[in-house]
């Protein structure tokens, strides 16, 4: 009985990315943290991008061209059509609601596009990692639509979530 106890869990390996995709989506997410989620006033993360809309056009420019440069960034692990139409997507809705004069310095610290590319691009790679590349495709692209997410949780915190759904289902 108290070898039972001493036993430790059996815990599967983490699977391990490759080398240039553990480069990416560490730098994608370090980046992403800046640009997203410095720091945290109220209820809402505030980073560069929130900061940059008080700039009125200009501002919006700059931060369509550090989300675009992100977006190369993650198309260096080769990802599939579906997933750049849908990280595209992210960050022109970010800049079209980053449009709208005063509403939209609100709206854009709600809808934290970067923060969404980067949780799409960790699911995908380490699924692709696991599985292989089709299965992949359709686990990241239904990402944050299983539950209802809270908007004051930091990256982090959901990217732990989506790992503990997948444990979940595969038992």
């Amino acid at each position: 009985m108290s070898n039972l106890i001493w036993k430790k869990k059996v815990t599967e390996p983490e699977v391990q990315l490759s080398e240039r995709d553990a480069y990416v989506l560490e730098k994608y997410t370090r980046r992403m943290k800046k640009f997203d989620e410095m720091i945290k006033i109220c209820c809402c993360w505030v980073g560069y991008d929130v900061l940059l809309e008080f700039i009125p056009i200009f501002g919006k420019v700059i931060s369509l061209m550090f989300a675009l440069s992100l977006y190369r960034l993650a198309c260096q692990c080769e990802l599939p059509r579906s997933i750049k139409r849908r990280m595209l997507y992210h960050v022109s809705i970010d800049f079209l609601l980053g449009l709208i004069p005063i509403l939209g310095i609100l709206l854009d610290m709600l809808y934290r596009a970067h923060s969404k590319n980067a949780r799409i691009l960790r699911r995908f790679l380490y699924e692709r990692a696991k599985q292989g590349s089709a299965k992949a495709e359709s686990a990241a692209l239904n990402v944050g639509k299983a539950q209802h997410e809270s908007l004051s949780d930091p990256t982090s915190v959901l990217m732990e979530k989506d790992r503990q759904i997948q444990a979940a289902k595969k038992n």
